[in-house]
Order: C-alpha cells, then sequence, then structure tokens
C-alpha cells in the first residue's frame, strides 16, 4: 500500500502541467516516467487509456527510442525501460498493478499521479483510491472558464494535427466539440468540484486557480508545498513563467464566444452558488 498519494485532479488546461514542472524535481515526491497514469479513472470506466495495446505502443516507443542509443545510454536509462515492461506486462490493470508502478520511490515522503480525469469521479472511484493509498492529498486547479475552454478547443485542433485550421473548421466545428462529452466535461467545474467534496475532507483537497499561477507563482508553490506538508524549496527560475503546452496565439471570434458564454451560464451561476470565482474571472 502506497503510505502518501498526491494527485492533481485538473482541471484540463489550467496550469497542472505548470505545477507538475515545478514539482517533478521535489526531494520529497516521487513521480514515474507517465505524468498522467489515470489508473483510478481508467477503473470506473472513465475513458479507456488503459488498454493493453495502448500500453504495448507506450513500451513500443521506450525500447525504439533506447535501442537507437549506445550501450551507455540504455544503462542510463534501465529504470524507465523497467517501469514500462511492468507498465504494459499485465494485459489486466489493477490495484497491485498500479502500486507496483511506484516500487522505484527511493523512499520519498510523496508518490505522485497527475490525472485531469480524476476530478470526474465518485464515490466509487475515491473508495478505491484509499485500498491504494493510506493518505492521500489533492489538489484541482481551476481557470477562468472562457479563456480554459477556448485553450483546450486550440490544445485539441493542435492535438488532432488541425491547429493552423482551428479557425478555418468553422463555427459548426467548434460547437460539435463542445458538445462532446469528453471536451465538455472539463467544463463543468462545480459538479466536479462537488464529486471531489463528497468523498475528500477538507484537509484533502485544495482548491487552486491557474490565475494565481500566473500573478504569483512563488507564493502559490509555497502554498501548495505547506499544504503537502513537505520542504519548501524555491521556485525553478527557469520554469517560472514558462508557458508549457503552448499553442498559436489568436483570438476567439465572437460569434463563437457568445455561444461559448451562453453555454457556460448555468455552471458559471452554480459556481458562484458554490462562491468560487477569481476576481481575475471575465464571466
Amino acid at each position: 500500500m502506497i503510505d502518501n498519494l498526491f494527485l492533481s485532479v485538473g482541471a484540463m488546461k489550467a496550469g497542472t502541467t505548470w505545477l507538475y514542472e515545478q514539482l517533478k524535481d521535489h526531494p520529497e515526491i516521487h513521480f514515474t516516467p507517465e505524468k498522467e497514469i489515470h489508473y483510478f479513472a481508467n477503473k470506473v470506466g472513465i475513458e479507456k487509456q488503459l488498454n493493453h495495446r495502448n500500453r504495448i505502443i507506450k513500451l513500443k516507443e521506450v525500447m525504439q527510442k533506447t535501442a537507437a542509443g549506445n550501450p551507455k545510454f540504455i544503462s542510463q536509462h534501465l529504470d524507465d525501460i523497467s517501469w514500462y515492461a511492468d507498465y504494459a506486462h499485465n494485459s489486466e490493470i489493477s490495484n497491485e498493478w498500479y502500486e507496483n508502478l511506484f516500487r522505484f520511490n527511493p523512499g520519498k515522503k510523496f508518490c505522485a499521479d497527475f490525472s485531469n480525469l480524476y476530478c470526474q469521479m465518485d464515490v466509487d472511484g475515491w473508495d478505491n483510491v484509499r485500498k491504494v493509498a493510506k493518505n492521500v492529498k489533492v489538489i484541482y486547479t481551476l481557470r477562468d472558464p472562457l479563456e480554459r475552454l477556448w485553450s483546450h478547443y486550440k490544445f485539441h485542433m493542435k492535438w488532432v494535427n488541425r491547429e493552423d485550421e482551428a479557425l478555418d473548421a468553422g463555427f459548426e466545428n467548434f460547437k460539435e466539440l463542445l458538445d462532446k462529452h469528453f471536451f465538455w466535461i472539463n467544463a463543468e467545474y462545480a459538479n466536479n468540484y462537488k464529486l471531489l467534496k463528497k468523498s475528500l475532507s477538507s484537509d484533502e483537497l485544495m482548491l487552486l486557480y491557474f490565475e494565481d499561477f500566473r500573478e504569483s507563482p512563488e507564493k502559490m508553490l509555497t502554498e501548495v508545498q505547506r499544504f503537502l506538508g513537505i520542504k519548501e524549496i524555491p521556485a525553478n527560475q527557469e520554469k517560472l513563467n514558462k508557458k508549457v503546452n503552448k499553442t498559436k496565439n489568436f483570438g476567439m471570434p465572437e460569434e463563437w464566444k457568445k455561444y461559448a458564454i451562453a453555454k457556460l451560464g448555468p455552471q458559471t451561476k452554480h459556481l458562484l452558488e458554490l462562491s468560487i470565482k477569481h476576481k481575475m474571472w471575465k464571466l
């Protein structure tokens, strides 16, 4: 069983990768070679990234990379090769399989797993987390709903190799994507937050804002480390204001914006009822 498990659960395009970059070399946090494992979500049927074929493909990519290296390069990456072999080995995933992914932890206080799918889990998903970890700390990061949605749209178009067509694809393409469950559920902050509150105590859950990462990155990093109860190390200055997973900088057309604001309306109202809003949010 894992003693202390740190989960960053989203929201997508709201600063989780920036947080990962700041914490991945922390002396008291152990990360696996895969930043996002998605295990607990997959176990309760939220997407299927961890099917055996996908895990075999991941292993294949690592083997191809190391096979191109000399013996010294291979010897320096034996842990990664071994980790991905374990990751791909079993056809079925299980709690034991997940725990084994952290077997290379050299005695660090926390094991860490970042997955934007975990905020979508109901009680059964979190019950399974507690079967794996004695103690859990969870961070949920939010961003201005409209800006996050637009960033997600551009990122998706980049992901499907259509970044240059993001605008030319047209308004109908934009509306169709917003209606897809896998996309829209990332915008449902209020619903996802209520799911988290249902299963986590106040000292297990921390709510953060992307805007604070941008305005006061060092302060926010300190607050995260205090929440986890780990050594407070200074921010990595080279990465402090670096944008990650960048997309091209072009604005949302006005017609698209009006549609998105109207679609976000019920969630925005629900957030206000939960007293969740940042002073920099436009909605």
